[in-house]
């Protein structure tokens, strides 16, 4: 009867445990292929603008979106803005990308981006707010950076949606990390990206490398690859450089 009773007992553990596993299974591939909401996306894009704690309430938030971000597209191939006002009945043309033009993992490329614009109460430019998205060490991770005006210097960069292991790779959001990233360049005087994720490099980095993040080598590089890629010619590159030549590009 004893002997009965624990083979009983072992075979409802494996049944609670195989439950388990297939729940946390597709917990994760919820969370690696989930996108994120409108609404969270503006709070994000309100946070790396410093308009934003994260605390304000919902209607608070949308008023501040309506007055100080301009939401634009960008034609990543001509590196132009399109006409401003309402959003243009323009198709994107969108390609599946091979693995060697793929470093940041994003699989698909539009021809067409959204990117947000701050302006202050004179409506003025204060910066230029762009989406990035790419494979970190387990999940997707989803970013905006914040540039100056001149299309190169970091403003601020924050992410809010991703899945990295706790206390490592999700260190990505920790503000004592990302408080270094104000001040460096993402881009090279020849307009090319030349933005460094180093790991345990002792000394003082130039204004193109930031510190990874400890034990989290491959959430570090793929910080690394997902931005280097944003900034390149399949991201925004094209428009960056026009933004370099023309510090007026903004205010049309």
């Amino acid at each position: 009867m004893s002997k009965g009773k624990i083979i009983v007992a072992s075979m409802m553990l494996f049944c609670v445990l195989c439950f388990a596993a297939v729940a946390v299974y597709f917990l994760l591939i919820k969370s690696n292929n989930a996108q994120p909401t409108g609404q969270q996306q503006k709070a994000a894009i309100l946070q790396v603008a410093g308009l934003s704690n994260g605390k304000e309430d919902e209607r608070t938030l949308a008023a501040l979106f309506e007055k100080r971000i301009i939401a634009r597209q960008v034609d990543l191939d001509r590196g132009v803005l399109l006409p401003a006002g309402p959003r243009q009945n323009v198709q994107p043309s969108c390609t599946t990308l091979s693995a060697d033009q793929d470093p940041a993992q994003v699989r698909q490329r539009c021809s067409i981006a959204d990117i947000y614009l701050v302006q202050n109460n004179v409506h003025e430019i204060q910066q230029i707010i762009l989406p990035i998205s790419g494979k970190g060490a387990k999940s997707m991770m989803h970013a905006f950076i914040a540039l100056a005006p001149d299309g190169r210097t970091v403003k601020n960069l924050f992410y809010y949606e991703q899945n990295e292991t706790p206390l490592l790779g999700a260190k990505v959001e920790d503000p004592q990390w990302l408080q270094q990233w104000p001040g460096k360049k993402v881009l090279n005087d020849a307009g090319q990206p030349a933005l460094q994720v180093v790991q345990e490099s002792a000394g003082p980095h130039d204004e193109y490398s930031v510190d990874g993040i400890t034990g989290a080598t491959m959430t570090s590089t793929g910080v690394e690859k997902s931005i280097n890629f944003w900034m390149g010619d399949r991201g925004y590159g094209h428009f960056l450089q026009r933004v370099i030549r023309d510090n007026k590009l903004l205010s049309g």
